[in-house]
């Protein structure tokens, strides 16, 4: 079923138990992309906890430059914006605490646990339900923020995605054998965001790595990490306080690995 646009941006804003999060709530037919349309309204003014919905996106997009495909009446794609105020090496955070908020939701509403798997992605039987991209703008000319963008396969079918994913992408629809109410999750997601949001405020990172490590499978498993042109092998050991996937590789030697510059593949 398509959004009922303006009464289903209503019916979200005016249900949501949030602290910072809905401010305002915009969903809307085809865009190129959430975070895009976040963007500007960032550079215009925008209040913290703007939240744009798309039904579908032409160019929505995922991490290093990929295409997260985006078609209308099955997913979930939307964008949140948050001002906070945080130390430089903080910047990472924010991809754990919305992997979080994703992961607790995902799970409200799934027959079979999801996890979260490094850096951005959350899986269930190691195929994506969901992936993850945040965007810091920050400099000394443009208002400063954060975008925390989120796409979930709802509603999808098998055949419904594209050949290049339907080895690699799952949906809550195929998972559970029957289909999901969006607007349902979205509040649930926003929610569980505004929350995991203000114990970070409150507690620090520490908090959100903590619960990171609770809602991941990928510790003590082989993976191989793509640098650039180089490719690393080794057992994921931990997340380390500053947030990076800590490696231990072959001859003993650990490695840490930030957020935003590996892609992993699990063994």
């Amino acid at each position: 079923m398509i959004y009922d646009f303006e009464s289903d941006a209503a019916n979200i804003k005016n249900n949501l138990n949030c602290t910072r999060i809905g401010s305002v709530v915009m969903v809307l037919p085809e865009i190129d992309s959430t975070n895009n349309l976040v963007k500007k309204y960032l550079l215009n003014g925008a209040e913290e906890g703007l939240v744009v919905i798309a039904e579908s996106q032409t160019k929505g997009r995922g991490r290093l430059g990929r295409t997260w495909y985006s078609p209308s009446k099955v997913g979930i794609y939307l964008s949140v914006l948050l001002k906070p105020q945080f130390a430089p090496d903080h910047s990472s955070i924010f991809t754990i605490l919305a992997g979080v908020a994703a992961v607790l939701t995902i799970n409200e509403f799934s027959h079979q646990r999801a996890s979260l798997k490094w850096p951005n992605d959350i899986v269930i039987s190691k195929q994506k339900v969901s992936g993850l991209l945040c965007e810091l703008v920050q400099n000394r000319i443009e208002p400063n923020g954060l975008i925390i963008g989120i796409g979930i396969n709802v509603n999808h079918l098998p055949e419904q995605f594209p050949e290049n994913l339907k080895n690699s992408a799952t949906s809550l629809r195929i998972v559970n054998g029957l289909s999901v109410d969006r607007l349902t999750i979205i509040q649930s997601f926003l929610m569980n965001l505004d929350r995991e949001y203000q114990t970070y405020l409150t507690k620090g990172k520490q908090s959100m790595i903590e619960k990171w490590r609770l809602n991941t499978d990928l510790f003590g498993k082989k993976i191989s990490i793509k640098r650039g042109s180089t490719i690393i092998s080794g057992i994921a050991k931990r997340l380390n306080d500053a947030g990076q996937l800590v490696l231990s590789q072959e001859n003993g030697s650990e490695e840490a690995f930030e957020s935003g510059e590996i892609t992993s593949r699990i063994y």
